[in-house]
C-alpha cells in the first residue's frame, strides 16, 4: 500500500519534558521506505526507560521537534522500500533501534529486522531484542561462570528480569533487590529467587 498523502496517529511531543505532559496524540505523514527500508505497521511498541529520557531530552540522543517517542516495535511488514531482499508484505517482524515506533507505521533498515515465529506473541515479540541483547551483553562483560554471584539492583526491570533467567540458565546465582514488596511478588511469579525488597532490609 503506498499511503501517499495519508496521515497516521502517533505519540508526538513537540518540546522536551516530563512525558505525561508533552506527549500528546496526533497526526503525521505516513512515511515512505527508503532504499533498503521497510515500513511496519505498529503493532506493539514498548515503553522503555531510554524512550522516556529521549523525550524528556535527558539521553544520549535527541530528535528534532516534534518527534514522535519510541525505539523498539512488533508489527507488520506494510511496504518495501527498493533493494529489499528476504522480506515479504504481510510478514511479522520486530524491529529495535529505531525511530519513531509510537506509530501506526515506522520506518527500519531491513538488515535490522528479525522475523516473528507464530509462537511469539506481539506482547513478547515487541520486546525480543533490545532489553534481552542489553542483558546478554551485561552477563558476558562481567565474565562470571557457573556457580558465581551476581547482586542487581532493578532486578524487576526488563533487564533484570531477563539477567536473573539467563544467569539461572547458566548456573549463576542472583541476588535480585527491588525497591518495593510487590517486586518481590512480582519475581517469584516469573520463578526468580532471591528476590530481597531494599524497601524492607
Amino acid at each position: 500500500r503506498a499511503r501517499q498523502g495519508i496521515s497516521m496517529r502517533a505519540a508526538i511531543h513537540t518540546q522536551f519534558g516530563d512525558p505525561a505532559k508533552v506527549l500528546e496524540l496526533g497526526q503525521r505523514p505516513t512515511p515512505q521506505p527508503g532504499k533498503g527500508q521497510v515500513r511496519i505497521a505498529m503493532r506493539r511498541s514498548p515503553i522503555h526507560n531510554h524512550d522516556l529520557w529521549t523525550v524528556r531530552g535527558n539521553y544520549g540522543y535527541k530528535p528534532e521537534l516534534p518527534a514522535i517517542g519510541g525505539s523498539e516495535a512488533a508489527g507488520v511488514i506494510d511496504a518495501l522500500g527498493e533493494g529489499v531482499q528476504g522480506l515479504q508484505t504481510g510478514q511479522r517482524v520486530v524491529a529495535a533501534g529505531v525511530h519513531e515506533s509510537w506509530a501506526e507505521f515506522f520506518l527500519a533498515d531491513a538488515s535490522g529486522v528479525v522475523p516473528l515465529p507464530d509462537a511469539l506473541d506481539d506482547d513478547r515479540g515487541c520486546q525480543l531484542i533490545a532489553m534481552p541483547l542489553s542483558a546478554l551483553m551485561l552477563i558476558e562483560f562481567l565474565q562470571v561462570e557457573k556457580g558465581d554471584w551476581i547482586v542487581q539492583n532493578t532486578a524487576n526491570g526488563a533487564v533484570g528480569k531477563t539477567v536473573a533467567m539467563l544467569a539461572a540458565a547458566r548456573g549463576i546465582n542472583v541476588v535480585n533487590l527491588v525497591r518495593r514488596d510487590a517486586g518481590v511478588d512480582e519475581l517469584k511469579a516469573l520463578g526468580i529467587g532471591n528476590a530481597v525488597s531494599t524497601a524492607r532490609e
